[in-house]
């Protein structure tokens, strides 16, 4: 997949092309149905798949106390985006000049070559100064130049009347209900990290961990104990991981620690993936060694038993 920054870089290719237009700050399984929609219209005209979406979110210019958590990395989004197909990706920077441009500024900018055969969106789709674009408009404005629209409906969340969205899908990882966020990502909750070195006191106890800073940008499970995969060097393990500031000793601070089965190799400053399946318990302050180590075996049975039937 090819990236792209600007509108001119966007209408120097000349190839049919086929437009997937979104926030997409989740790529979860509605995002996903609009751009496998995108990615199967340009293998019908033997085009080109482009996804058009922003480095940032609006609220970072509109009001930046308020920009949500990620709940994917960008480097694990181009890696999700190569999976599904995608030619190219055009990330357009957030400024004030592309906030005020008008829906029909922004449908000029994107469809003034000739070459443009479809734009999907989803269904609450909206553009231009104020969002006031939507998919209606969108229809009525490039029906005159041949262009098709096509809207994708939103996926609903099992159980809730409210869509598949980022917001939901945040909202899951927070409350350590990892198996909602799976479901509606279409793959685990996951961060990129560098492993650190920790204090090493695992070692001693019998369960030597991988010792990882938590993402400021990405939205995080509660603080607690949970089972693990990571991929180092393309290769899964599985493993139990803990979130927190490890309460039974002092001075520590706030991190991810993961001890992966049958594994012991030295990888500071590697960098690794870290899914998190699900949430075995609440992170404890323990009286004594014993109390904790024999809690940390039964900790690894648990995150044995889930990950065999994950």
């Amino acid at each position: 997949m090819k990236q792209l920054h600007s509108f001119d870089e966007l209408r120097q290719i000349k190839d049919t092309k086929v437009y997937a237009l979104g926030t997409f700050d989740g790529i979860h399984r509605g995002h996903q149905r609009v751009i496998r929609k995108a990615v199967e219209e340009a293998a019908s005209v033997n085009g080109v798949s482009i996804i058009i979406t922003f480095e940032h979110h609006p609220l970072t210019i509109l009001h930046p106390e308020r920009v949500p958590k990620r709940v994917i990395q960008e480097e694990v989004m181009d890696t999700v985006l190569d999976d599904l197909n995608v030619d190219y990706i055009l990330r357009l920077p957030m400024n004030e000049e592309l906030l005020q441009m008008s829906a029909d500024e922004f449908l000029d900018a994107l469809c003034t070559d000739m070459n443009v055969q479809a734009i999907v969106i989803g269904e609450n789709f909206t553009f231009g100064a104020k969002g006031l674009g939507n998919p209606t408009y969108m229809k009525q404005v490039l029906s005159d130049k041949h262009i098709q629209v096509l809207v994708q409906p939103l996926l609903p969340c099992d159980g809730l009347s409210t869509p598949i969205s980022s917001t939901e899908i945040r909202k899951a990882i927070r409350e350590g209900r990892l198996e909602d966020a799976t479901h509606w990502l279409g793959r685990p909750f996951q961060f990129k990290g560098t492993v650190i070195k920790g204090d090493q006191r695992g070692r001693t106890l019998g369960f030597p961990t991988l010792n990882l800073l938590l993402p400021n940008e990405m939205a995080t499970p509660p603080d607690g104990v949970y089972a693990n995969r990571v991929c180092i060097d393309g290769i899964w393990y599985d493993g139990v991981g803990n979130i927190g500031d490890n309460p039974t000793f002092k001075n520590q601070y706030h991190r991810c620690e993961v001890h992966l089965f049958n594994f012991d190799q030295d990888i500071y400053g590697k960098t690794v993936l870290v899914q998190f399946i699900s949430y075995i318990r609440g992170e404890v302050k323990f009286n004594n060694l014993q109390d904790l180590i024999d809690q940390m075996k039964v900790d690894e049975e648990q995150a044995l038993a889930i990950l065999a039937n994950a």
